[in-house]
């Protein structure tokens, strides 16, 4: 019987740089292909590629040290990565960020989730960059920590939240090519911002107030200081992000909960700072 592969064994990196906190990793390619039947064919049956082939790669950390060279790549910026396990690796090169979110919840550790589209080649004879530790600032963040200002959060308390964007990508190609000759960055950029407020004071809006006042915009920051060195700090600054929705429950054993969605398309990246 083979031997198991532990966590130890396994680790993801991007340019070289090994990602610390990793809690799991998926990859996968998918070749797009159709029969080649057809009126008055006789012949056997076989599969066509009819389109570029498609891979992928996500994965989740635990934000134990900082996400700034996740975060850099959220512009119009190609790398190459790939996974280290029991000695052997599966690369990529040409991996754009597709996605990226972070959540907090009260007595447990900020999570990130990333996705990333790979338009070049993938496999494990693909060369990469010698994978090197990570060298980002060791943070522990938690809920005592965070500092929040947002619509309600003066009197009300904040349970958790998560923040979340989305680039687009458009692969252009040619004729004689099975690779993108380009990857167009495509604009606005989509944000998502939510929390969740248990109730003390706060009113919630009325709705077609919005459609006769115009759209109801805010400014939210959020800043994460470091547990032990309160030096440390990593500050999201979203500007005018748009309320969409507000969500009210209340149950029998007296919680009263309400969720903000907020939502905002951008043509520049939001502004987060690490310091």
């Amino acid at each position: 019987m083979k031997d198991l592969l532990y966590s130890e064994d396994n680790s993801f990196f991007i340019d070289g740089l090994k990602i610390s906190g990793v809690q799991s990793v998926n990859g996968s390619y998918d070749i797009s292909s159709q029969d080649n039947v057809f009126l008055g064919y006789a012949g056997d049956s076989e599969f066509i590629q009819n389109a570029p082939a498609s891979a992928s790669f996500s994965f989740e950390r635990t934000l134990m040290s900082s996400d700034e060279p996740i975060t850099n790549l959220i512009g119009d910026t190609g790398f190459n990565g790939g996974v280290e396990y029991n000695g052997k690796v599966l690369n990529f090169t040409s991996g754009y960020l597709d996605s990226y979110s972070i959540s907090f919840s009260i007595d447990s550790l900020p999570k990130s989730s990333t996705s990333i589209s790979v338009y070049g080649e993938m496999g494990p004879h693909v060369s990469s960059s010698t994978p090197k530790p990570d060298q980002s600032q060791f943070i522990v963040p938690t809920s005592s920590g965070i500092s929040l200002t947002c619509d309600g959060r003066a009197t009300n308390r904040v349970t958790n939240f998560s923040f979340s964007i989305t680039p687009e990508r458009q692969p252009v190609y040619k004729i004689g090519s099975i690779f993108p000759c380009e990857i167009s960055y495509l604009t606005p950029i989509k944000n998502t911002f939510s929390v969740n407020l248990d109730i003390d004071d706060y009113e919630t809006r009325n709705v077609y107030d919005y459609i006769r006042t115009g759209i109801h915009k805010k400014d939210i920051e959020v800043v994460i200081t470091d547990h032990c060195d309160q030096s440390k700090t990593i500050t999201y600054d979203f500007k005018k992000f748009n309320l969409i929705a507000e969500n009210f429950s209340v149950d029998n054993v007296n919680n009263t909960v309400v969720r903000l969605d907020y939502a905002m398309n951008s043509h520049s990246l939001p502004q987060i700072t690490y310091t």
